[in-house]
């Protein structure tokens, strides 16, 4: 997926959880939207988890900075390692790809060769090879690269 989910799904989401919400709570204040209190519980709650799904993909996606900085920090890296290296350009030396994954290594990243875009092109340049070290942000873009 080139576009992130979010810009679909979030839209949607917000209406939905806002709506089963609104008429949750109307219908615990008295104006009766549902058949019974439990029905008002469970919109008020399902509601409530939309809005926070919503929230959640705000912070875990484009805004975020996970797997599209993730890109950033490979081509950062790329054009340091050439920049330092004018003449090893178009070499077919490991010396700039080694450096590209120092770099991505001093940056918190591991390298990884499991993703299948990965296996597809084990270069140092690929985004796919990469996971970051921090548990929290290597789980949400393993979250990120399973959709991509």
């Amino acid at each position: 997926m080139n576009e992130s989910a979010g810009v679909f799904f979030s839209p949607l989401m917000l209406i939905l959880g806002g709506g089963l919400f609104t008429l949750g709570l109307l219908s615990v204040f008295g104006l009766n939207f549902f058949k019974s209190t439990f029905q008002a519980g469970v919109a008020l709650a399902m509601g409530l988890a939309f809005l926070v799904v919503t929230e959640a993909m705000f912070l875990t996606g484009n805004s975020g900075r996970y797997f599209l900085a993730q890109g950033t920090d490979v081509t950062d890296c790329e054009y340091k390692a050439e920049q330092n290296n004018p003449l090893e350009r178009g070499k077919r030396s490991s010396v700039i790809p080694d450096e590209i994954r120092a770099c991505m290594d001093r940056l918190g990243y591991d390298w990884i060769t499991e993703h299948p875009h990965c296996e597809e092109a084990k270069l140092a340049t690929n985004s796919f090879c990469y996971l970051p070290k921090a548990r929290f942000s290597r789980a949400i873009v393993a979250w990120q690269m399973k959709f991509e």
